[in-house]
């Protein structure tokens, strides 16, 4: 394992689906600016490739990222009566249990940051622009490499904070560049590309207790098996610490292999 601590900047200071959701076309994005930016911004993203406006979304979120880079990580999960089912789809098992988390109805939509519910995608520049100006005083830093068997990925994390935490850190495997079918509108797109498509847990379907003490560096490590339909070139991990309060820092890293 490398000494990921040295990267560390401690903080001192600091149910049933009822629809396909559609709006118009005016209204998909707004660009706010530039704005200060104080943390990082999580958004878990609720889709399918049979849900004919979700490439609105995806469009939006290609903007989003756009405009602020890797303070915004985004998680696609394809999820209820929209999603295919994998192997066949992109739908993994845990997809229907995360959309039940926030009783997800419609498709496309969102949560950020584990705070408000869910969002239309028209809602979510508004929301983000103001996560993303907040400050947090937790630190997360994470490296993933392929085990020397060759057939397993270690991840490790690194947390560090201006003041005592009790929460959960989360742990996902992320595929960008997917190419497989989806509808939109009248039309199948067979060549359609797919990214930021949530594939595996890697500590858990919630992930797993972790507490973490002020002025203190806390090291947690795990491993996943590698799928090998996965295009490890195209992998991210994705990892995220939340508690009552939503999400207080997200991260992700490439594998190395």
């Amino acid at each position: 394992m490398k000494k990921v601590f040295q990267y560390l900047i401690p903080i001192l200071f600091l149910p049933v689906l009822s629809g396909c959701d559609n709006i118009d076309e005016d209204n998909r994005y707004i660009d706010l600016g530039p704005v200060e930016v104080g943390r990082k911004v999580f958004l878990e993203e609720f889709t399918g490739q049979r849900c004919t406006n979700c490439p609105d979304a995806h469009a939006i979120i290609e903007l989003l990222e756009e405009q602020y880079g890797d303070n915004l990580i985004v998680v696609s999960v394809h999820a209820g009566y929209f999603g295919v089912k994998y192997p066949t789809g992109l739908q993994q098992e845990e997809g229907d249990q995360y959309a039940a988390r926030w009783g997800v109805e419609v498709y496309p939509s969102g949560v950020v940051d584990y705070k408000g519910g869910v969002l239309k995608m028209d809602e979510w520049s508004d929301i983000i622009m103001k996560e993303i100006g907040l400050t947090t005083p937790l630190e997360l830093v994470l490296e993933a490499n392929v085990n020397e068997e060759g057939d397993a990925i270690d991840v490790f994390t690194t947390l560090g904070s201006s003041s005592n935490l009790s929460g959960n850190l989360q742990l996902w495997v992320v595929e960008n560049d997917i190419k497989a079918y989806q509808i939109y509108g009248s039309q199948v797109l067979y060549d359609y590309v797919h990214n930021n498509v949530f594939r595996a847990c890697v500590n858990g379907l919630w992930g797993e207790p972790v507490a973490v003490t002020a002025g203190e560096l806390k090291y947690v490590n795990y491993s996943v098996a590698i799928n090998p339909d996965w295009k490890l070139e195209n992998v991210r991990i994705v990892g995220f610490y939340y508690n009552d309060s939503g999400v207080l820092q997200v991260e992700r890293c490439k594998v190395e292999e």
